[in-house]
């Protein structure tokens, strides 16, 4: 029987609604469904099966949700499908109306696995890596206040940045926050990682696109206080002028559950028109 997890996010689902038709299209078409323990809380489960036994895990919310669930359960290798229930997001595959039809497509094997590649950084170069499908952020708490910051790659020093902060990226991150900071778009299926300054107080500072093996080192200046540094916007940490951020690729891959290879251009371009305003 196929196994299929549920994570939802309550702040997009608030009356769990569309999780409630989800959970029964699954069960009307003969899965086994499967809970995060967050979701299951949500609906007053006591007794359930956990995400990490299922098969595929379905994923209700925007991107910022997506983000969630990949950083928690890319360990368990299990492809991810998001169900867009928000605006318009470059990670979701499907919109509720469409679950019926992905469910049927799961069934039958008629899908491609996506790979996503993501960064891991550890700080100092010690403890537990915090996993990042987007992108890493290194900043000032306070950012009216400038942040200096030593980029090293593969130890030699690549630049010195004085602005908002760096943000160093995967290709799924290029449609994300680097964007915003006028980095260039890199198609998901390209092995590089990407460092884009925030607001660079230099004309010269652009994005800078390194190997995908390279090695990343970010230092504060000396004397630089209340730098934080963040995981896909979501895991802060602060960091003292003694601190230095070391960014590698992860061996670890987010797999998405898809209905074609072709979807991040047609996602793009829909992306981009609805950032650009209704035409007049």
């Amino acid at each position: 029987m196929l196994k299929i997890g549920i994570y939802t996010n309550k702040g997009k689902d608030p009356g769990l609604q569309a999780t409630d038709r989800v959970i029964g299209a699954l069960e009307e078409a003969g899965c086994s469904v499967c809970y995060d323990s967050d979701t299951a809380a949500l609906l007053g489960l006591s007794e359930y099966k956990d995400a990490g036994e299922a098969d595929a895990l379905f994923i209700l919310g925007g991107d910022g949700t997506i983000l969630r669930a990949a950083r928690k359960y890319v360990s368990f290798g299990f492809p991810l499908i998001g169900i867009n229930i928000g605006h318009l997001g470059f990670m979701s595959e499907i919109n509720l109306p469409d679950i019926e039809r992905m469910i049927d497509h799961i069934k039958r094997g008629d899908y491609v696995i996506d790979e996503r590649m993501m960064l891991e950084a550890r700080i100092n170069g010690a403890g537990s890596p915090f996993i990042a499908l987007n992108d890493f952020i290194i900043t000032k708490i306070n950012r009216t206040r400038m942040v200096q910051l030593d980029l090293y790659v593969n130890g030699t020093l690549a630049e010195l940045y004085n602005g908002d902060g760096l943000i160093v990226a995967t290709p799924t991150g290029s449609t994300a926050y680097s964007l915003s900071a006028g980095g260039p778009i890199i198609a998901p299926n390209v092995s590089c990682i990407l460092i884009t300054p925030m607001c660079p107080h230099s004309l010269y500072a652009r994005s800078i696109v390194t190997k995908y093996s390279d090695t990343i080192t970010v230092r504060p200046h000396e004397g630089e206080e209340n730098v934080t540094f963040s995981a896909d916007g979501q895991e802060l940490h602060y960091l003292s002028d003694a601190d230095e951020v070391i960014i590698q690729r992860s061996e670890m891959k987010a797999k998405f559950l898809r209905f074609t290879n072709d979807m991040f251009f047609p996602q793009l371009k829909d992306k981009l028109a609805q950032w650009s305003g209704p035409k007049k």
